[in-house]
């Protein structure tokens, strides 16, 4: 048997997927943001997983990237809703899938009241060329669904990044963020956040072939007046450096207060931004 970095990873989540499904047969699960989610072996298993048996529906989440991208190591790709966070029904989460990734799961994402707009944007890395899905849960129960084609002509989800085993653990990363200075009452804003990390995928051979163990930002949170604004739950096929943007409403005078969580270093980086009301 050859191994690959697809079968040794998908050993990995086999074993790790079995032991939270435990043979429940499809009973959904909640994607813990703090805790190590099973690495799940393809898009069919993580969706029941994700919500169990449902059917889905074709309409109600959008999905854009481009169709063809020269190198996987980084794709921007927006995700986004028709419907918005106050209407009912309004989107609780969005699971996003590659299913020729090492392991399917790229992030899952979650909206509240004040993110004014249901849609936000990152860059991902794609192994090759394969389906992108975005998978959400509606407040009503609903599960809209939608699926991308994208050619990649140089995969990049193991072989990216550089430095040795120890550089990468001593790595510091710095947060940046952008908030507009003022807004008008109710104004739907957007928020753009990035900060320098490897994201080292625990997939890479190092210059003497020793494995580089992994480190990924794996949560980020965006609160506003201590109020939560948007979260993510990420994995190892977002960028290098992680990118957001998306959307806040603002109907008073605050400050945006930003955070990551390094794993597995256990630190929580933080920055914030302070807005007024015109």
């Amino acid at each position: 048997m050859i191994i690959t970095r697809r079968t040794l990873l998908a050993g990995a989540g086999l074993g790790l997927a079995g032991a939270v499904l435990g043979g429940r047969g499809g009973v959904a699960q909640t994607t813990d943001l703090h805790g190590l989610d099973a690495i799940w072996r393809d898009v069919p298993t993580a969706l029941n997983a994700f919500f169990g048996p449902v059917d889905f529906t074709d309409h109600g989440v959008w999905l854009d990237l481009p169709q063809h991208a020269d190198a996987g190591g980084s794709v921007p790709v927006t995700v986004g809703f028709d419907a918005a966070p106050e209407d009912d029904p309004h989107p609780r989460l969005v699971h996003l899938l590659a299913d020729g990734n090492p392991a399917p799961h790229v992030l899952s994402a979650w909206f509240s009241r004040l993110s004014g707009k249901a849609a936000f944007s990152t860059r991902i890395r794609l192994e090759t060329s394969q389906t992108v899905t975005a998978a959400a849960e509606m407040s009503d129960g609903s599960h809209p669904r939608v699926d991308r084609p994208v050619t990649v002509s140089f995969g990049a989800c193991a072989q990216i990044g550089e430095g040795s085993d120890a550089e990468v653990a001593a790595f510091r990363p710095v947060p940046r963020v952008s908030v507009p200075r003022m807004a008008r009452k109710g104004e739907v804003i957007t928020l753009r956040s990035v900060i320098a990390h490897p994201m080292e995928t625990g997939l890479r051979l190092g210059v003497g072939q020793d494995w580089i163990r992994q480190r990924i930002i794996s949560a980020f949170h965006c609160h506003f007046n201590g109020e939560e604004v948007f979260r993510v739950r990420l994995y190892p096929a977002v960028s290098t450096n992680p990118y957001f943007s998306f959307h806040a409403r603002v109907d008073e005078p605050g400050t945006f207060t930003f955070r990551w969580h390094d794993t597995p270093t256990g630190e929580t980086y933080t920055a914030s931004a302070d807005i007024a009301i015109a």
